[in-house]
């Protein structure tokens, strides 16, 4: 089937079930970014292949939204024939909830996925249709099952991390969720854990439900004498089940969450986000439980790595970085001389990064964009159409890597070529904004969304911009994208509380300013920064430790556009880079670093 079969199929069940709309999203029960293929549903219906969509559809309308990464991808990949296109990074497009306002008609029906959409999203969407009297359907189950071949839910067992890498222990982490939980709501509350990410953070185990990211399928209530973790006991080993035990987490069958949750006793203090329940489990609740909504309390803690974590990270980089190394030295001997698509760069990344034993799997499909594909800024290369890499201009690759001592993400921007003026001023901008980022400091209590606006003043001030925040979370062996907060002046639904959220010292980001030019080249610069801190006379302030090292393009970068600190910042990155990545590399592939970082 393909997208207008796929239209028809839903529209005639719409007309069965007399449905005037049906809204669908790409995310699972647990808001995750990255899915299981089992819950790809607006990737079904319409071909595209991004982790971020939204679908709207009525008898003979049809409207899909992304955001600005996406765009030029979705304008690729989905049927505009099918589907309106829209971007909620653009403000000139309709909200899709004003679209949907106006194309249901007074007192009609929407069909949702209560299993899936969160209790915020579900509210905002009955807030937008107070207006039209909508009636909602909340079970998409019976049209679901026309996806006949829809992959099932994985159900791989699970393992343990080691105790050097988990650093802190389960019962460590219960203990301080305990201690906020009090704080938040008195003695005897409980809270709902529904992020995969604060999964296995609390409970040191990881899984391979997710083709990127080390999570299985789970829930946790975690009370002050109590903790379960609810999941497939088909995937927990007896001697996995005997160590939870010991530390008083007991397991109870995933299929039984929403009953679990419907018998919690009356009077109960029920803390939980709103954001990561879905509506499901929030209508599973009792009405005699007493509902704090807040911003979810595992994430928060999770988000500050303690100073063994930080260690551990920046190990995890410096091998991502010498994998690089070797890829950047690949492409060097074989562009121009062999046949090479940008998914073998990808494909020959993951060669050079299994020598290391630590190394778990990729964090995302690798983006790898050469010439105009880097311009669609989340350009991932499929084998059967992948572009040949041939010696002009810009390569692009922003790859992300799983390790047992940490989560990696970082993008470089090479020449392969000839380059003109225009591309190596632009190169140099991106340069600057990520320097600029890099070395900010700033009080305490400061928040992403101003970050973000003083990394992008100077390419603003030349009417340049780019379409998605300078810096996002990066999780520990979990999520490359973890909230709660981000370094972005725009509403980002993964990260609802962003704006709210100052940066604390442990908190690790990406740094990834970038200048696209659709149709032409695209440029990235990534590494990854943590949030330290310093006493100043003026109270306490905050400033960031870069995490990755890896050599810069110097034949696009315009010496002269440089500022004497950034100079010098840039010869003592190439010093340290040097340093750390010595006992990583052999002679021959140090050799080539010194060269690369002569500035």
């Amino acid at each position: 089937m393909n997208s207008a079969e796929h239209l028809s199929a839903l529209r005639k069940w719409m007309a069965s079930k007399k449905v005037d709309a049906v809204y669908l999203t790409c995310t699972d029960p647990h808001q995750s970014e990255s899915v299981a293929d089992h819950w790809k549903t607006v990737q079904w219906f319409t071909g595209f292949t991004g982790s971020v969509a939204w679908a709207i559809v009525t008898a003979d309308k049809a409207a899909f939204w992304t955001d600005g990464r996406y765009t030029e991808q979705a304008k690729r990949q989905v049927d505009a024939t099918l589907f309106a296109l829209y971007s909620i990074s653009d403000p000139k497009d309709p909200d899709r909830f004003d679209w949907l306002r106006n194309h249901i008609p007074q007192g009609g029906s929407l069909a949702l996925d209560a299993s899936v959409l969160s209790t915020a999203n579900f509210r905002n969407i009955q807030s937008a249709m107070k207006s039209r009297d909508i009636r909602f359907e909340l079970n998409l189950e019976s049209f679901l099952n026309i996806w006949t071949d829809r992959p099932r839910i994985p159900q791989d067992s699970l393992y343990q991390l080691e105790e050097e890498f988990t650093v802190r222990t389960r019962r460590e982490k219960l203990t301080a969720l305990r201690k906020e939980l009090r704080e938040a709501a008195g003695e005897g509350a409980v809270t709902l854990v529904c992020g995969l990410d604060d999964v296995v953070w609390l409970t040191n185990l990881r899984g391979h439900d997710n083709p990127l990211y080390p999570f299985f399928h789970a829930y946790m209530v975690v009370g002050p004498d109590i903790a379960l973790l609810m999941t497939d006991q088909r995937k927990v080993t007896a001697e996995q089940a005997e160590g939870l035990d010991a530390d008083g987490i007991f397991l109870v069958p995933y299929r039984e969450t929403e009953k679990f949750l419907s018998h919690i006793a009356a009077g109960t203090k029920v803390v939980l986000d709103p954001h990561k329940t879905p509506v499901a489990l929030f209508e599973a609740l009792p009405d005699t439980v007493e509902i704090v909504e807040r911003p979810d309390l595992t994430a928060a803690l999770k988000a500050k790595k303690c100073a063994r974590e930080l260690e551990n990270i920046h190990k995890a980089n410096d091998l991502e970085a010498a994998a690089v190394i070797r890829l950047m030295r690949w492409l060097e001997k074989t562009v121009g001389k062999e046949t090479i698509t940008e998914y073998d760069v990808g494909q020959k990344l993951n060669e050079f990064r299994a020598r290391s034993e630590l190394y778990l799997q990729p964090a995302n499909l690798p983006i790898v964009g050469f010439a105009d594909n880097a311009a669609v800024i989340h350009y991932r290369p499929r084998k059967e159409d992948s572009k040949k890499v041939v010696a002009e201009g810009f390569l692009l690759f922003d790859v992300c890597a799983q390790y047992k001592c940490g989560t990696t993400d970082l993008t470089r921007t090479v020449a392969l070529g000839l380059l003109t003026e225009e591309m190596k001023e632009d190169y140099t901008d991106v340069l600057k904004a990520n320097i600029r980022l890099a070395s900010q400091k700033f009080p305490l209590g400061t928040t992403g969304d101003l970050l973000d606006a003083i990394a992008k003043a100077d390419l603003w001030n030349k009417g340049k911009n780019f379409r998605h925040g300078t810096g996002h979370g990066i999780g520990y062996v979990s999520n490359i994208h973890e909230g709660p907060g981000k370094i972005c002046v725009e509403y980002a639904p993964a990260f609802p509380y962003a704006r709210n959220t100052p940066l604390e010292e442990g908190m690790l980001f990406s740094d990834e300013p970038g200048i696209y030019r659709v149709g032409r080249y695209g440029i990235r610069i990534e590494n990854s920064i943590a949030v330290r801190e310093e006493e100043t006379e003026f109270g306490t302030f905050l400033g960031f430790e870069v995490m990755t090292f890896l050599p810069f393009e110097h034949k696009a970068i315009l010496a002269e556009k440089l500022s004497e600190f950034e100079v010098n910042w840039i010869r003592d990155y190439y010093a340290e880079c040097r340093k750390r990545l010595r006992p990583y590399l052999d002679d021959e592939e140090f050799s080539w670093l010194e060269k690369k970082t002569e500035f």
